[in-house]
């Protein structure tokens, strides 16, 4: 890995540890959210610091170039971490779709309720 991507890949990734932890302060993401990108960008620096240790790897799964492995397991990362967010949304989505049926209910009940007063 040349010296040039490897203190893009540091630069960035302490960037973005940085921006997630300001992010954290002001109580716009939860903390339980938050582990999974600290973990990943620390895993950006750890690539970016010790580049050997990518190259040992990907020799050992059969990768001709390490960053073809590296490009590999981001892209694997972010599809796992999409799916997972998928199922939070739609399950948030019925939760919602369960709420307006109770306050419709709800509304409705209190229309009755003042009909017969």
């Amino acid at each position: 890995m040349s010296v040039l991507i490897r203190v893009l890949l540091i630069i960035s990734a302490v960037l973005m540890l940085v921006f997630m932890l300001k992010k954290i302060r002001q109580a716009k993401l939860k903390i339980e959210y938050m582990i999974f990108w600290i973990v990943f960008s620390v895993i950006l620096v750890i690539m970016g610091i010790f580049p050997g240790v990518l190259y040992v790897i990907s020799d050992l799964i059969g990768f001709q170039s390490p960053i073809n492995m590296v490009y590999l397991v981001i892209i694997f990362v972010l599809i796992v971490k999409m799916f997972f967010m998928t199922l939070q949304i739609s399950q948030l989505e019925h939760r919602v779709e369960a709420l307006v049926q109770q306050i419709a209910i709800d509304r409705k009940i209190d229309k009755e309720k003042k009909k017969v007063d």
